[in-house]
């Protein structure tokens, strides 16, 4: 009996052990298959290890110091026929929206369409801006507009804190288009210096004035009224906050409460001193092409503005850098916004030695400006004298009487 017990004993043993084996030898196998083929999807490009999954990126609406809300204009037929970028500078309490031109094409980056292959297989390489709801539309809306923002990030290179989808019903009512100029400083060969840096001799070759004409969509000047009369209100801001965003027709992935949460800001900032941008790039024929390291750079110098606007855009449209006209001949006078004593007096000396006709100076006493403010009576005046200042702001607009160019100096002309 003892022995019969004994034997069952190791028998029971003995096929633990085999058991125990067999789901080691299981796990070696499984595991060498499953490294030996990532490693081929690896080696052939496959399969990306660094870059975050598409899932985990689609929930990742924020509150930012500086937020960036892509708004979507959508028609009934899911297709987008406006797009802007809001820049919401809790910093500054600065306003500005670029317009995103939708008859852009872009093509997708390799890794990334792999993966949007996944989601969609009917999605080309090549998209069209217009059609980004529709190349995802088995998905739900949140899921949809998600993915259309990770591609916007691509194109733009920058991050997109979240998005907000309105009807072309709501657009109509709340906005208008403006043809607008935008200047830019042209990055070429990767070069994405500050425009208000000094390049050296070698650096000026990377980098050159250009600028964009286009319809720029603004604020309408009825909504901007209904703006200015809940303004530095709190309690109608966060009422009005919470009916825009659960109306018909507005959606984002932004909660109220989030939205809310700018609500210090909003008390704060003077619709009239909202800025309106075109993105960098060209047309060609019917369609546009965005100049990517260009409108890097310029959605960067715009998030890296320091101080608060304090003059209207409204009167201010850049001047083209390539469509110069000789300042020379014309009447100039300088005024001395930076409040350091005999500024203007150099200025002036420094253009008349030059050629140019400025036979009057005085002091500038509205504000102490920064950035030295080059006021023309014509576009495609002044372009020249921009050369004589650091990083100065050419704008067309009224003059004083007897003068074609005003010239405002900041303080950052005095080092």
């Amino acid at each position: 009996m003892k022995k019969n017990a004994v034997l069952f004993f190791f028998k029971s043993l003995l096929k633990s052990i085999l058991v125990i084996v067999s789901i080691l030898a299981v796990g070696v196998i499984s595991y060498k298959v499953s490294y030996q083929y990532l490693s081929k999807q690896l080696e052939a490009g496959k399969l990306d290890v660094q870059e975050k999954e598409l899932e985990s990126i689609l929930d990742q609406a924020k509150t930012d110091e500086i937020s960036k809300n892509l708004i979507y204009v959508v028609n009934d037929k899911q297709k987008i026929t406006h797009m802007m970028l809001e820049i919401c500078n809790t910093k500054t309490n600065n306003m500005d929206y670029i317009t995103i031109p939708t008859n852009a094409d872009y093509t997708i980056p390799a890794k990334m369409y792999q993966k949007l292959c996944v989601v969609d297989e009917e999605i080309s390489q090549i998209v069209r801006l217009s059609k980004l709801r529709r190349y995802f539309s088995d998905l739900e809306d949140t899921e949809a507009y998600g993915y259309a923002e990770l591609i916007m990030e691509k194109l733009l290179k920058t991050d997109i804190s979240y998005f907000t989808v309105i009807s072309q019903e709501i657009y109509d009512l709340h906005y208008q288009e403006q043809k607008m100029t935008t200047q830019y400083t042209k990055v070429l060969d990767g070069s994405a210096q500050s425009a208000s840096a000094s390049p050296s001799p070698s650096e000026k070759a990377q980098q050159y004035n250009s600028s964009v004409t286009m319809k720029v969509t603004v604020l309408s000047d009825s909504f901007t009224n209904q703006l200015k009369d809940i303004a530095g209100d709190e309690t109608k801001i966060m009422a009005y906050i919470k009916d825009q965003y659960n109306q018909d027709g507005i959606q984002s992935n932004l909660t109220v409460y989030n939205k809310i949460g700018y609500i210090e800001s909003y008390l704060k900032m003077d619709t009239s001193l909202y800025h309106y941008w075109a993105l960098p790039g060209e047309y060609n024929g019917k369609l546009f092409a965005v100049d990517t390291a260009s409108a890097a750079k310029f959605i960067s110098d715009i998030e890296n503005v320091t101080e608060a606007y304090t003059t209207p855009q409204s009167e201010e449209k850049a001047v083209p850098a390539k469509k110069q006209v000789s300042s020379k001949g014309k009447k100039i006078i300088i005024l001395n916004g930076s409040k350091i004593s005999g500024l203007a007096a150099a200025k002036q000396k420094t253009l008349v030695d030059a050629g140019y006709t400025v036979p009057k100076v005085g002091d500038y006493t509205q504000e102490v400006l920064t950035r030295t403010k080059i006021i023309v009576s014509k576009k495609k005046w002044g372009a020249d004298l921009t050369t004589y200042f650091k990083d100065p702001q050419l704008v067309v607009g009224q003059t004083p009487d007897g003068y074609d160019i005003e010239i405002i100096l900041g303080t950052v002309d005095a080092n």
